[in-house]
């Protein structure tokens, strides 16, 4: 941040405070790495929060977890250099991130709606770093990738509007693809029927359950799903029930 909020500042307890904050887009390629890294999910473990700030959504995270994400072998090995090997070395790095604009240090309100809903965040007078703070997210990363779905999108609704003017031969070719499309849909429903019934049937039969294409609905690739073929439910274990001491009445 260019400016910080302070004892020193001069702001009176009914002014309206004001933080400058730098253009991400200026900062170093190591800040716009670790920025990256750490708005990556899969990478960094961070699930974002969700907040509302001057009437629309933001994103926003813990100083603690972002600490651990930058201690991570992942962000090692993202970099490559300048690895941060304690806590203070992460911390200089995301105050780093705060001075360049990336990150900006808030508060925490009520929620919206109730629990579980987006709270309201403003921003804390006083910028710095610490684990037990929130920081929201000013830089939202490359818009490479947004302009381009947005122009597929244009060109996806121009294409379907003048599909009567499409040739004849395209048009047969979309047919047949729509109608492979649901094919494979109806074959899929229709697998996962046949394994809930034969899962049904097996169950009060066999010691455990049975389960055609086990992974069918796991958080795997398409191929994976189909691996193995059948598969059983887990060996369930079996409660030990501690033995119950008597109690015995003293009597002096």
């Amino acid at each position: 941040m260019s400016h910080q909020h302070g004892p020193d500042c001069n702001h009176g307890p009914g002014q309206q405070q004001t933080i400058q904050v730098n253009d991400a887009n200026k900062a170093p390629e190591f800040s716009k790495s670790t920025a990256s890294y750490l708005k990556n999910e899969k990478l960094s473990g961070m699930k974002p929060r969700q907040g509302v700030f001057n009437g629309r959504r933001v994103e926003y995270f813990k100083g603690k977890r972002a600490i651990d994400a930058l201690l991570k072998e992942d962000y090692a090995k993202v970099i490559q250099k300048d690895i941060p090997k304690s806590r203070e070395d992460a911390s200089a790095i995301l105050n780093d991130l705060g001075r360049y604009g990336f990150i900006l240090r808030i508060d925490r309100g009520e929620s919206i709606n109730g629990k579980g809903s987006p709270r309201i965040v403003q921003p804390n007078p006083v910028q710095g770093i610490q684990e037990d703070s929130y920081y929201m997210w000013l830089w939202e990363g490359s818009q490479f990738r947004l302009y381009v779905g947005a122009a597929l999108l244009v060109a996806t609704i121009l294409a379907a509007v003048l599909f009567p003017l499409w040739p004849s031969f395209l048009r047969l070719g979309v047919w047949y693809l729509s109608m492979g499309i649901l094919c494979l849909v109806g074959l899929f429903f229709a697998i996962a029927l046949i394994r809930l019934v034969l899962y049904v049937i097996s169950y009060p039969i066999l010691p455990r359950g049975f389960w055609l294409f086990p992974n069918l609905f796991e958080d795997c690739g398409v191929l994976e799903s189909f691996v193995p073929l059948y598969g059983f439910d887990e060996v369930r274990e079996k409660k030990v029930k501690k033995a119950e001491t008597p109690i015995v009445n003293k009597t002096e």
